[in-house]
């Protein structure tokens, strides 16, 4: 028996699957995703990964993928570093607007 919460899932909660090549190599990539964002995240990472190996021909392609994947992770973590700061920052100018509001007010 289907209930009509099961038949209305979004989009995005469907697996798909789709083929990308990466590195002249073919893969099949399966995710809770729209195909093309799929697409677009595999050809970034492609286009990096050949930026790599076109500065270091000589390595391989374990090698390239595995500091493709250092600098995704470099990326991620100043991302999240950066997100924190501003979320600090964001909290520190509402506790002094707040402050200079209840001045204002008391006075």
């Amino acid at each position: 028996m289907t209930t009509e919460k099961n038949e209305e899932r979004s989009d995005a909660d469907r697996e798909t699957t789709v083929r990308v090549t990466i590195l002249g190599q073919e893969y099949p990539v399966r995710a809770q995703a729209d195909a093309d964002y799929i697409r677009e995240i595999a050809a970034s990472l492609d286009a990096r990964m050949r930026m790599i190996q076109q500065a270091e021909a000589d390595r391989t392609p374990l090698k390239i993928a595995v500091l493709a994947a250092l600098n995704l992770i470099d990326e991620v973590f100043t991302l999240k570093r950066e997100k924190v700061e501003l979320a600090d920052r964001c909290e520190r100018k509402v506790r002094e607007f707040t402050e200079h509001l209840n001045r204002g007010l008391l006075d």
